[in-house]
């Protein structure tokens, strides 16, 4: 593979990207890391530490010496201490050369960190904190994968989850098997990353909710994490067998434009909101729950009829429910418009619910 002859595209970043991991994989020294990758930059590229008591340098045909960067040199930080960098006029600037000396930084951080006493223990919870925080820097969020036994283009799902935790752990070993599950708890909510994408349908214990983040590579870990924050406030908790409108897995990619709301809103910002307070009426009476339950099959069936299919009630019952809340809400259920307007009130009032911002 020469830098040369690949395009700034999805296609050859994941092949640079992934001749590094294989580097990183077969545990070869910095020497024959900065070796390597000067074959593949073909122009000359090295390590060196800050203080000038540490320098590797390899020119394009693999030779290495002891040399430093020239004044030229494209230089990027690769953690405290330590520098990579390539030997390439701005004029001349291939690019790709940016992505070969992050990922050059990546592995070198793993290389010389390689065997290191401190190091945390493989599976450490706190690893997978690291690799989905939004302020991991690249090289500590790869560490942390790597640690792990993950490459950095691994394909997870994060997904994150609310309820009782022995009900929680019994789901998290599920999800992941055969492997050992990578958990972790994350404010208040239950963190677990799992290799690939998740199956289509999921056996939930009743009082648990789930978010599914997006399935990205390894690195961009952290945007499926908050994507399943943002999902899992949408999320309802089953109690029985069969609770229709109650939805305890939220898929993030299905969420569309409600993903924004829940990735901006606090619980403080959907305050005064008259059509939730009186939702909030119609809940605390009596017979409250069953009249929500059925505003929101209403909202997702798009017809009376439908709706009294999925709650199995007559669609005179139904038709009684709907009369009830158009009379508080003052706006009919009947037309589109105001369908739109419940099915807001309602995302907004579950939003109000689940106080999370990843």
């Amino acid at each position: 593979m020469r830098l040369s002859a690949l395009d700034a595209d999805a296609e050859h970043a994941i092949r640079l990207i992934s001749f590094f991991d294989t580097l990183v994989e077969q545990q070869v020294s910095v020497e024959e890391l900065v070796r390597n990758a000067a074959v593949v930059a073909e122009c000359a590229v090295g390590v060196q530490d800050l203080d000038g008591a540490f320098a590797i340098r390899a020119a394009p045909d693999g030779v290495s010496d002891t040399g430093r960067s020239g004044p030229e040199a494209t230089v990027k930080k690769m953690g405290p201490g330590h520098q990579v960098w390539l030997q390439r006029s701005p004029d001349q600037a291939l690019p790709l050369d940016e992505l070969l000396l992050e990922r050059l930084a990546i592995a070198g951080i793993v290389t010389l960190g390689r065997g290191e006493p401190s190091a945390p223990v493989l599976g450490d919870p706190a690893l997978l904190e690291l690799v989905v925080g939004r302020s991991t820097a690249a090289p500590e969020r790869t560490r942390a994968l790597h640690l792990l036994g993950l490459k950095p283009c691994t394909r997870l799902t994060l997904v994150a989850m609310l309820g009782p935790v022995d009900a929680i752990s019994q789901l998290a070993a599920h999800l992941a098997a055969p492997a050992r599950p990578l958990r972790a708890i994350i404010g208040s909510l239950h963190a677990t990353a799992v290799v690939g994408v998740l199956p289509d349908e999921l056996e939930v214990p009743n009082g648990v909710t789930v978010g599914v983040g997006t399935t990205e590579v390894a690195v961009d870990a952290a945007v499926s994490w908050e994507k399943a924050v943002r999902a899992v406030r949408y999320a309802t908790a089953r109690t029985g067998a069969a609770d229709p409108g109650v939805h305890p897995v939220v898929r993030a990619a299905d969420l569309g434009p409600l993903e924004l709301l829940a990735g901006t809103l606090r619980s403080a910002d959907i305050r005064g909101v008259g059509d939730i307070d009186v939702l909030d009426a119609l809940a605390a009476d009596p017979s409250g729950r069953d009249v929500l339950q059925t505003l929101g099959v209403v909202v997702e069936a798009g017809s009376l009829r439908e709706a009294a299919r999925k709650l199995h009630l007559h669609h005179n019952s139904v038709a009684a429910r709907l009369a009830r809340a158009e009379e508080q809400l003052g706006y009919p259920l009947n037309q589109p418009t105001g369908i739109a307007r419940l099915g807001l009130a309602l995302a907004l009032r579950r939003l109000r619910d689940t106080d999370l911002l990843a």
